[in-house]
């Protein structure tokens, strides 16, 4: 089991790794790292499962730009899963529109198969 500073590097490892595919918009690699179970729900309060997520990057309706991510803590569910949380800011397009974003962000990884996948993401809209 993967417990204390351990862990918070690996999540720090998994989210930069995590950022730095969308910033690449690299969908091939994210197929990996999410799971087939992945829910993601935005700032705006819209839900994507696996396939609209990546479909979104995919085909540019979503473009990271830039990102700070900044994990604060780490919690342990065992020793297949975590929850990890923190803020980033951003800048993207999204549809269009470029948005330049500052928000609190909690992500659960889980191990399947002896990898580490995303299985929950929410973001919250810091206030400007």
């Amino acid at each position: 089991m993967t417990t204390g500073p351990d862990l918070f590097d690996l999540a720090r490892q998994l989210e930069d790794t995590r950022w730095q595919l969308l910033l690449d918009a690299d969908v091939d690699a994210l197929t990996d790292l999410v799971s087939d179970d992945l829910q993601f729900v935005h700032s705006s309060g819209l839900k994507d499962d696996k396939k609209h997520y990546l479909d979104a990057i995919r085909t540019g309706s979503v473009i990271y730009r830039n990102a700070n991510s900044r994990i604060e803590t780490v919690v342990s569910l065992g020793d297949r899963s975590f929850i990890a949380s923190g803020a980033v800011k951003m800048e993207a397009t999204v549809r269009g529109t470029e948005r330049s974003l500052h928000s609190l962000f909690m992500v659960v990884w889980r191990r399947e198969q002896e990898t580490w996948r995303l299985v929950a993401h929410q973001t919250t809209l810091l206030p400007a």
